[in-house]
């Protein structure tokens, strides 16, 4: 028997498309005026009513004037091999630890498990200055890999990991070993690859924390060679002044490798929410 639709049940989907396509529109309104404001000059920025589409475009000439102001070649650089590196090493190391808590069985696992939990209450304030002094002695302050190692080992990635890891069939793991398979061998060949939906959502979550982070880099950095995107940002806003047309061209311009990163990733992406919602 087909089913048919009652008029409330119409007036309940077109509701709540109403509804979304509302919010849809409220969070794509500050992205549109950031692309509008790009490619205007600065005199036309704030003219009311909004002109959308500028009377004189100045995209290009906006281009000029950021990469002019400051090296900003250099801080899109530092952002790119920073947040890139950092997520490679939480994508591997964060996935070896997951599979240690999930599938190896050890006195004291659950109570390391605990407290790698437990760092997720800390707030990252709170372990600045130790975190910083740590940085100091290793002489990494103005350093990669000062920018790089502290933050990319996160208990919340080991959790995502772990979580995922569970669901894991044993028994492909014991069938791996019983054909001679070393531990690092089944990590690599047969663990990863399961785990590929939750690699990428890892990595989407690594790389956006790691391109948006302000507060490290402002700690450790004092010198333009190694200063990041957010940190290039903040050059524009002076004491009295703020270069809003070419704020928002730098601001366009740094949004494109987080794009570019979750295009790459989305199949695996949406797969590993789908597979969430299935299991419940």
């Amino acid at each position: 028997m087909r089913y048919r639709r009652t008029v409330g049940d119409w007036v309940s989907h077109i509701s709540i498309e109403i509804v979304l396509y509302v919010g849809a529109f409220l969070t794509l309104t500050p992205l549109l005026w950031m692309i509008s404001a790009s490619t205007k000059p600065a005199a036309e920025i704030f003219v009311f009513p909004i002109r959308w589409i500028p009377e004189t475009f100045h995209f290009t000439q906006n281009i000029e004037a950021v990469f002019a102001r400051v090296p900003f070649a250099q801080y899109y650089f530092n952002s790119v091999f920073v947040s890139t590196a950092a997520t490679l090493i939480a994508v591997f190391f964060c996935t070896l630890a997951g599979y240690s808590f999930a599938k190896f069985h050890y006195p004291g696992r659950n109570v390391i498990f605990v407290l790698v939990l437990g760092t997720m209450m800390i707030p990252f304030q709170a372990v600045l200055i130790p975190l910083f002094l740590i940085v100091l002695r290793l002489d990494w302050v103005n350093t990669y890999q000062g920018l790089i190692v502290p933050g990319s080992i996160t208990s919340f990635s080991i959790f995502l990991t772990r979580q995922y890891i569970l669901s894991i069939p044993d028994e492909l793991l014991d069938a791996a070993r019983v054909d001679g398979c070393s531990e690092i061998r089944i990590f690599l060949t047969v663990v990863m690859p399961l785990a590929k939906p939750i690699l990428s959502t890892m990595a989407i979550f690594s790389f956006l924390a790691h391109w948006n982070n302000y507060l490290w880099p402002l700690v450790i950095v004092n010198v333009a060679r190694y200063r990041t995107l957010p940190l290039g940002l903040a050059m524009f806003q002076d004491e009295y002044s703020t270069a809003f047309n070419e704020l928002m061209t730098a601001s366009l311009l740094a949004t494109i490798p987080v794009f570019l990163v979750f295009m790459a990733f989305q199949r695996h992406f949406i797969h590993s929410m789908m597979g969430a919602g299935i299991k419940g």
